[in-house]
């Protein structure tokens, strides 16, 4: 059957029809935009408790390279077990993880925030690939293109609102609400995805996952020979790894909201000033990253 157009009618006929695609992108919208919320917080936190550039740096590649270490074991887990209860599992850990950030109190503690994000990091490395993956097991052959395509822009509106009020929240009710909000964003992820019913047969006459399959890198070496053989799919793989030069913006943006941009005016003092000129700039990337799906999806559909 041919893909059906993208629009937003398309969109809306999805969720309403399906209960286990619905259920899925509230928990993403609820949980990401608490994740935006927290990152303008704990981005302010740490220079206003070190002054330091470089630490913004540090906490940016904590939040990727754990991505990159755990994804053979994220394939691996997701390919043997059932992608729902995993995900589960990953909120949950996440609701732990950022609920300790509560402990951060002052300069002697910010040690506590880098074993934090690398452990958050690794639970979202899980959690992804797991979403992703449930994706063609909820959806119909001609709606996987339109699920997508609104899982993407989601995600951008998601980075674009919850960045934007993120400096607000932070500013008006402070860090430890932040830290709440979001901590329980991720319980209620977990818990819309536990109500969704949906069969994972690649489940089926699996033998039981043992410790040394986590180690097992035999299908990553598959995967690069298969990107090899498909010249296309290469370049696309490349201009993604090329994009991630672009994330020196996400330590660049919170200086710039501190120390250029800061919003002054009556009643707000440096520090709220600061929190605020942060959330808007990392606002304005997200709202640059929703006009992208939206514009580019049906030039996509037309040439596949």
């Amino acid at each position: 059957m041919a893909a059906q157009p993208i629009s937003l009618s398309s969109y809306v006929k999805l969720l309403r029809g399906n209960a286990n695609f619905r259920r899925l992108w509230i928990a993403q919208i609820i949980s990401e935009v608490g994740d935006w919320f927290y990152m303008v917080a704990l981005y302010a936190m740490l220079l206003e408790f070190t002054g330091r550039a470089e630490l913004l740096g540090l906490a940016f590649v904590l939040q990727v390279l754990p991505q990159a270490l755990t994804s053979p074991v994220a394939g691996v887990i997701n390919d043997r077990l059932r992608r729902q209860r995993v995900m589960i599992f990953s909120d949950l850990a996440r609701a732990v993880i950022v609920s300790c950030m509560l402990l951060v109190r002052s300069p002697q503690m910010i040690w506590l925030v880098y074993p934090l994000l690398a452990l958050e990091t690794a639970m979202w490395g899980l959690f992804e690939p797991a979403r992703n993956a449930v994706i063609p097991n909820i959806v119909a052959d001609e709606e996987i293109i339109i699920a997508n395509t609104l899982s993407s822009t989601t995600w951008s509106f998601n980075l674009f609102v919850g960045s934007a009020l993120g400096g607000a929240v932070a500013a008006f009710l402070g860090r430890d609400a932040v830290y709440t909000l979001n901590g329980m964003s991720f319980l209620a992820s977990a818990f819309l995805i536990s109500r969704m019913r949906f069969a994972e047969p690649h489940t089926e006459s699996l033998p039981p996952l043992r410790w040394r399959d986590l180690v097992d890198y035999s299908p990553i070496l598959e995967g690069v020979r298969y990107v090899r053989r498909q010249a296309p799919l290469a370049v696309a793989v490349f201009v993604k790894a090329g994009l991630g030069v672009t994330g020196a913006s996400w330590v660049i943006f919170p200086i710039m909201g501190r120390y250029v941009f800061p919003v002054k005016g009556h009643g707000i003092d440096p520090e709220r000033g600061a929190l605020l000129g942060m959330s808007l700039l990392m606002g304005a990337r997200g709202l640059g990253a929703l006009m992208g799906p939206v514009l580019t999806a049906p030039w996509v559909q037309q040439h596949p």
